[in-house]
């Protein structure tokens, strides 16, 4: 057996969790199953897949349960998973050398989040983010009462490194009503976490993404201000999807004069965020700066690494070819269409081109 735990937190999980163990079955890992509360089959589900299932009264602190697992497993070096996420790929070789060559690092994977509401498929969207999910719990431990973070023990430092491991999640997947249901949830815990922290930026992040997860992007926007006011690093890649975020809440809610005072003066600090220079030339694009937007969506295309689905590829092709077919240039446009595959909107722009009349 590899000497790594998995460990997972659960409650009510009945839906997620088998794809969750299954996808980690072949591994040989230690698999632990901290069971907040369930009323469902969770428990009965995992006890398919390990024995080490134990059982935390909730606190309504994710931390406090996260820790609890860390306790529990049989492992100094853990593998944190949630039950909404699988295993697409993993490099076991690799995660062997880590823990034994770089005992004090924490290992950042890939994941890739699916989102939007399951009846409306046009929903949908991909994005993809990093996450430290491999570490020794003799150097690391979580803080926070939700959206949690990985924390050095005896103020050490942070150390980490991404590790060629891949997952998927569709914790965010959900209809309307389950994300509100969701979304108040959090929000109560994350409202009593910023009383007792009002000097903690990622809790206001957090607020911020959590009402624009329910489309309430006039709430989120001061929250996002919040969190942006306080003097951050502009590489955090948490610093960075406020401002993406910040960005697209103020174009939802057409602020797109202000937006792009406010991008212009920070434009310099976020240049290695595809996402962001994707969002600069929308901002360009509503202030019908076309030229500009053209650029900046060019710029998008040259990243090989986006945390939303295409804006480094279809979607900025989508907007490329927009710009071309309202200059009237039409084979030009049709070509960038062409390049956004089935891109749903880019076909019905390209149908469209292709039926009219040249000329017109």
């Amino acid at each position: 057996m590899i000497p790594i735990s998995v460990c997972i937190i659960a409650k009510n999980e009945e839906a997620n969790i088998e794809r969750c163990l299954s996808s980690l079955a072949p591994y040989g890992f230690e698999i632990v199953v901290v069971d907040t509360g369930s009323t469902d089959r969770t428990k009965e589900i995992a006890a398919k897949y390990t024995d080490r299932i134990f059982d935390f009264e909730w606190t309504d602190n994710f931390s406090e349960a996260r820790n609890y697992s860390l306790r529990m497993a049989s492992n100094n070096w853990i593998f944190m998973m949630d039950c909404d996420e699988w295993i697409d790929s993993i490099d076991i070789e690799e995660m062997n050398y880590f823990r034994k060559k770089m005992p004090e690092y924490a290992g950042s994977i890939t994941r890739k989040n699916i989102t939007g509401d399951p009846g409306d498929t046009s929903s949908t969207n991909i994005y993809t983010d990093r996450t430290e999910r491999l570490f020794s719990r003799k150097h690391y431990y979580y803080t926070g009462a939700i959206h949690e973070q990985l924390t050095p023990k005896h103020g050490g430092e942070f150390k980490t490194l991404l590790l060629n491991t891949f997952i998927g999640h569709t914790g965010y997947f959900l209809t309307p009503q389950e994300q509100a249901q969701k979304a108040k949830r959090n929000l109560k815990l994350l409202f009593d976490q910023m009383v007792a922290a009002p000097g903690d930026p990622y809790v206001y992040f957090q607020i911020g993404k959590s009402f624009q997860a329910i489309d309430d992007f006039q709430k989120a926007i001061p929250f996002y201000e919040k969190a942006l006011s306080f003097d951050l690093d502009p590489s955090l890649a948490y610093v960075t999807m406020a401002m993406v975020s910040y960005g697209n809440c103020l174009l939802y809610t057409g602020q797109a004069k202000k937006a792009l005072g406010i991008y212009q003066r920070v434009y310099d600090s976020f240049t290695h965020s595809a996402d962001f220079i994707f969002v600069m030339g929308r901002i360009y694009m509503e202030n019908q700066m076309y030229e500009e937007a053209l650029d900046e969506f060019q710029k998008a295309t040259t990243f090989e690494f986006s945390n939303t689905a295409g804006t480094n590829s279809y979607q900025a092709y989508h907007q490329i070819g927009r710009i071309l077919s309202m200059a009237g240039e039409r084979e030009m446009a049709i070509k960038y269409f062409e390049l956004c595959g089935d891109f749903p909107p880019a076909l019905e722009e390209l149908q469209i081109l292709k039926e009219a009349p040249e000329g017109i």
